[in-house]
């Protein structure tokens, strides 16, 4: 499975609240009001054009009342009877999901949900770790710098580029890729809506500034915009993601002219994307003039500077008279030998390192709430696989092996844009 492309979102999305059928017009009234006490996601792909749907079953606060309570302990049937009683979800949906598993006459958790003390535990864990696993990639800095040494694009840091070569297509995308390969973690199980493992968290206030761990990723015609950092900082103001923010129409539009309009507004993103992409990746040799720029987008000159001064203010280019240089990183074909050098060494280093630590991380969290409801392990991995993969990012920072997303000088903090056009796990 292409890791870019797992449907992961580690519990940021807001869960949507839908009206539900109750016994009485104030419980519905209570329900609407409630916040979620839920962030929910999967590993995987479903569609609620299929019955149940995991997302609409889990947006119910009865039913996120009801699992929490599972989290603590097995239930009886007649709690179970009396907690979703009034909502539009039935047991027999949870069932059908696998959400819950009946053992007896007593409900039991049977998917990987996280308390907020198992969220505690699995950061207090992690720091540990993540220390050990920034250390092992730390004995091959030498490596590491040295390969970077042909990477000779004007303006930009390589240590921006070894950010994303080693944070985000190595630990990030090729560490899902090792852990699955491996069995360290689930990844598909069939379920009536779809092939996927679930997974939820409880809403809890707890910062995730400065845990890396966070690829927003988009590709036009060839060309690959991506964002990369924490999910503190959200929104990011950087490409892909200011992109997939089609501007809601006003309500008095017909709904037919409404869906019209949003498809010709997603199809003129879709364009911009792929210029701006172009106009990138044309500096990654060198600074080039508006001309040289509008020849390589394809565009106008009269187009292509409007895209400019877009750049521009989004911080990935600067200009003196006229000339436009790049100041973030640019990947093109020529620099497949690096890159290709740089995930080699982060998959030798997270090989060795899984083998020798997986199963110490395992029996340390062995009191996880799903685990001793009998989910396996494997089944929450991926989410603890982020975390410490998103805290080594960080030591790796405060190391100065990787450039700081929240360094004094970078105009939107938190992440580090990036264009390419390899092909990378």
């Amino acid at each position: 499975m292409n890791s870019k492309l797992i449907i992961y979102t580690l519990f940021l999305g807001a869960a949507v609240l839908c009206a539900v059928g109750t016994s009485s017009a104030r419980r519905d009234n209570v329900i609407a009001r409630q916040e979620p006490l839920l962030r929910y996601s999967i590993v995987g792909s479903s569609s609620c054009d299929k019955k149940p749907c995991y997302y609409e079953v889990m947006s119910d606060i009865a039913v996120q009342k009801f699992l929490l309570k599972l989290a603590r302990g097995p239930q009886e049937r007649d709690v179970a009877r009396v907690a979703m009683e009034g909502s539009a979800v039935r047991i027999a949906d949870l069932l059908a999901l696998r959400l819950i598993r009946r053992e007896g006459e007593r409900y039991v958790l049977n998917f990987a949900l996280f308390t907020a003390a198992d969220v505690k535990r699995i950061r207090d864990t992690s720091e540990r770790y993540a220390e050990s696993l920034a250390a092992a990639i730390l004995t091959r800095r030498k490596e590491i710098e040295e390969a970077l040494r042909a990477y000779d694009a004007p303006g930009v840091d390589p240590k921006a580029v070894a950010y994303f070569l080693l944070g985000c297509a190595s630990l990030d995308w090729d560490g899902l890729n090792l852990t699955a390969d491996k069995g360290y973690r689930k990844t598909t199980e069939q379920r009536p809506d779809g092939t996927y493992v679930p997974v939820a968290e409880e809403v809890a206030k707890i910062s995730l500034e400065k845990i890396y761990w966070g690829s927003h990723n988009a590709t036009y015609d060839g060309v690959h915009l991506t964002s990369f950092g924490d999910h503190h900082s959200l929104p990011r103001f950087m490409l892909p993601d200011l992109l997939w923010r089609v501007p809601d129409l006003p309500p008095s539009y017909p709904d037919t002219l409404k869906v019209a309009l949003q498809e010709l507004l997603a199809a003129s993103f879709q364009r911009i994307g792929y210029q701006l992409g172009r106009i990138m990746l044309a500096l990654r040799d060198g600074e080039k003039s508006s001309a040289d720029l509008a020849r390589a987008a394809g565009a106008k000159e009269g187009e292509t500077k409007v895209l400019l001064h877009v750049l521009m203010v989004l911080d990935y280019i600067t200009e003196h008279d006229g000339i436009y240089r790049a100041k973030i990183p640019i990947l093109t074909k020529r620099d497949e030998a690096l890159a290709r050098k740089i995930l080699a060494i982060g998959r030798q280093v997270m090989e060795r390192w899984l083998a020798e630590n997986y199963e110490s991380i395992k029996g340390e969290l062995r009191d996880l709430s799903f685990l001793r409801s009998g989910v396996p392990f494997s089944e929450g991995f991926t989410m603890i696989w982020h975390y410490l993969f998103g805290i080594t990012n960080r030591k790796l920072v405060e190391a100065g092996l990787f450039a700081d997303p929240y360094a004094a000088t970078r105009k939107y903090k938190g992440a580090i844009p990036v264009v390419y056009e390899l092909a990378l796990p």
